[in-house]
């Protein structure tokens, strides 16, 4: 290795060591945890596993099938959800925010990337009472950022960010057998922009 090649790589490894100090010094923008679904002690869950409704699956990630049965599926950085039952009710996930008092009143916004063939797919969140996005998925099939910004209840009680198949103004829609959500990248964030994903350790992640 030459002397300049050395030095390069010395100064490139040194550029890392601030970046990740500084970030860990500022605190962290991605109020989700396991957001690139990397961590799963519980289970591979490689192949498609029944949900029961309200379980962790992923670390954080609780699952739903309200009024429909569904299979839940770990494909290697994203969670997919598929309905196996063609009935009203609503069919995903969410991640409850443990510090969301420091939240009261505050404006954020939520992204993922996501894929479905459902065009009630969107994001919601839960604080005083359920707040229904409406910037919902086009059913296509392929990948999409989804993002939507909520400012938070000054009398909330939680907070849960939730990703689901479910109606524009009601939890419950309909659902046909073959329905599925997936997504990965999951993100909330202050303020109203949604920012690049942030990206973080196995490490930093199972800690």
């Amino acid at each position: 290795m030459t002397k300049a090649r050395e030095n390069s790589d010395y100064t490139g490894l040194q550029a890392e060591i601030v970046a990740g100090d500084t970030a860990a010094r500022a605190g962290r923008k991605n109020l989700i945890l396991n957001g690139s679904m990397q961590i799963s002690q519980r289970g591979d869950y490689t192949s498609a596993s029944t949900i029961s409704n309200g379980n962790y699956y992923l670390d954080r990630i609780m699952s739903y099938a309200g009024n429909v049965t569904g299979t839940i599926q770990d494909m290697g950085g994203s969670i997919k959800h598929v309905s196996t039952l063609s009935a009203t009710g609503y069919l995903g996930a969410e991640q409850r925010i443990e510090d969301y008092a420091r939240l009261s009143g505050k404006t954020i916004t939520i992204s993922a990337d996501v894929r479905s063939n459902s065009t009630d797919t969107r994001i919601q969140i839960y604080d005083s009472a359920y707040r229904y996005g409406d910037n919902a998925h086009s059913g296509g099939g392929g990948w999409e950022k989804l993002t939507q910004t909520f400012t938070v209840s000054t009398s909330l009680t939680r907070l849960w960010i939730q990703l689901w198949i479910s109606g524009s103004s009601t939890l419950n829609t309909a659902i046909a057998s073959g329905d599925y959500v997936e997504f990965k990248n999951l993100q909330v964030e202050e303020g109203s922009v949604a920012t690049d994903f942030e990206h973080r350790s196995y490490g930093e992640e199972l800690a």
